[in-house]
């Protein structure tokens, strides 16, 4: 699984679940590390009209690595192997670290995330932003949720209420 020097070695960390865990299945493109923003992808056109048309397999998932601002459709709670299914939250409160960088700035308590490359978080209109959907910088970003705790966006580890 992949490894970076900021993200947390103990993968997704569940501090809170606000009663009512929200977690969906996804079956991995490629691997997955615990901890790391999960993005969709996979084969359009693959349900209809009738929930008897889903299965496990229609929500493909993969890795974000480097994509600032991307949208995501969980955080993978577990390592999940390339073919194979795995949990992800879209709903909870986790201790997640603060991307680093000399432009991000400072989260601070209250402040709306994004999710930052792989398992990281930074604020929400960061000057650090990268092409997003092929517009500018920065165009349409997508908050994951919201800062329950402060933290100086160089590594350090916030708690995040998670909301996808």
């Amino acid at each position: 699984m992949a490894g970076e020097a900021y993200s947390n070695t103990d993968g997704a960390v569940r501090i809170l679940d606000g009663g009512t865990p929200r977690i969906i299945t996804v079956k991995a493109g490629e691997n997955i590390s615990g901890g790391y923003w999960v993005r969709g992808s996979g084969t359009t056109g693959v349900v209809g009209s009738s929930a008897s048309t889903y299965t496990a397999g229609d929500i493909e998932g993969y890795t974000v690595a480097t994509q600032v601002g991307s949208e995501v459709i969980g955080l993978a709670l577990t390592d999940i192997s390339s073919g194979t299914y795995g949990p992800c939250a879209l709903r909870g409160t986790f201790l997640l670290p603060g991307l680093s960088g000399t432009k991000i700035g400072s989260i601070f308590s209250g402040n709306p995330l994004l999710a930052g490359s792989a398992g990281t978080v930074l604020p929400l209109g960061s000057t650090s932003l990268i092409k997003y959907g092929g517009e500018a910088a920065g165009a349409y970003p997508v908050s994951v949720g919201r800062a329950l705790s402060a933290g100086a966006a160089t590594g350090e580890f916030v708690i995040v209420s998670l909301n996808i």
